[in-house]
């Protein structure tokens, strides 16, 4: 196995799948219960600790449905060992696949700090075909989940908000070096991720949340792409607190530069998708906003074929 990629689109040959065995929600950690006291919805909160029994089972069999997609794509599916309680089910937000590197990235919640331990026997496969595995830096200082950040071949968008500073944008740029520029994008969503606010589907083409962002405020290296803009989103049913909002919809995975898997509860994001020549996966995701994570969420890519 290796690292290999560079943008979002390429084919995607191997990848890593979240899982809900073992998670728990953190009882002891900060950052969650500030994400948890932000938030918007208020009529409910997160019953911390385990999964209640329908969450876990209705979560499993739609990731089994996925894996099972992706196996007869021919992609290879590495899972976390999850043998102690955990919240890896968004597999994409503690480590970042970059060129040949695998980069621990300095999440702002405590409670995931080790998550990449769940990963030790990918992170051998990674060092013996002489790919790097970058381990995350202790300054408390730094600060970024890897899922505030896009990319895009040589430059690495990075959304500057509650989950990334600037100084893990520094970071990362020492990290990376001049093979790959990293763009700090700010001032557009500031509570977490960057990808249910914009997406990579090819070369030339962009799905951008249509309520957060606008020509004027894309960077500049994107004012010429193709733009699939989403007006809106079909909003998944959640238990008790939803921790994603319903933009979690646009959180789509594309396999290669033709193909996405998108959320079948999501008719009309399928049929612009469709009207602009690509061909759609649709398997459902049911706990999406319960959990905070659609399908790029809960995957990390590790190899796509670079032409």
């Amino acid at each position: 196995m290796k690292i290999s990629t560079t943008n979002e689109y390429s084919k995607l040959l191997s990848v890593l799948v979240g899982s809900v065995d073992n998670f728990q929600w953190p009882t002891n950690d900060p950052a969650f219960d500030r994400s948890i006291q932000e938030s918007t919805y208020t009529d409910d909160t997160i019953q911390k600790g385990p999964l209640e029994q329908e969450v876990y089972t209705q979560t499993k069999e739609d990731l089994d449905s996925f894996v099972e997609l992706l196996d007869k794509q021919d992609i290879s599916v590495f899972r976390p060992i999850t043998t102690s309680p955990h919240w890896a089910y968004s597999a994409r937000d503690i480590l970042l696949s970059v060129g040949n590197m695998m980069i621990e990235c300095p999440t702002p919640f405590t409670s995931r700090r080790h998550e990449a331990e769940q990963y030790s026997y990918v992170k051998d496969l990674v060092l013996a075909n002489g790919c790097k595995w970058i381990e995350r830096p202790e300054d408390e200082g730094i600060m970024f989940d890897a899922a505030n950040v896009c990319k895009f071949n040589d430059k690495l968008l990075y959304l500057e908000s509650s989950t990334g500073n600037r100084q893990g944008a520094e970071w990362l740029q020492q990290q990376v070096g001049t093979e790959f520029e990293v763009v700090v994008w700010s001032g557009v969503y500031a509570f977490a991720h960057i990808d249910s606010t914009i997406s990579s589907l090819n070369e030339d083409t962009i799905l951008v949340n249509s309520k957060r962002v606008a020509d004027e405020t894309l960077p500049k290296f994107l004012k010429d792409h193709k733009k699939i803009w989403v007006e809106d989103m079909v909003p998944r049913t959640f238990h008790r607190f939803p921790y994603a909002s319903k933009w979690i919809g646009m959180n789509v995975l594309s396999l290669d530069p033709e193909t996405v898997v998108v959320d079948s509860i999501q008719k009309q994001l399928i049929d612009q998708l469709q009207q602009n020549g690509f061909k759609v996966f649709n398997t459902p995701l049911r706990h999406s906003r319960t959990l905070g994570g659609g399908f790029h969420c809960i995957t990390c890519d590790l190899e796509r074929q670079h032409q």
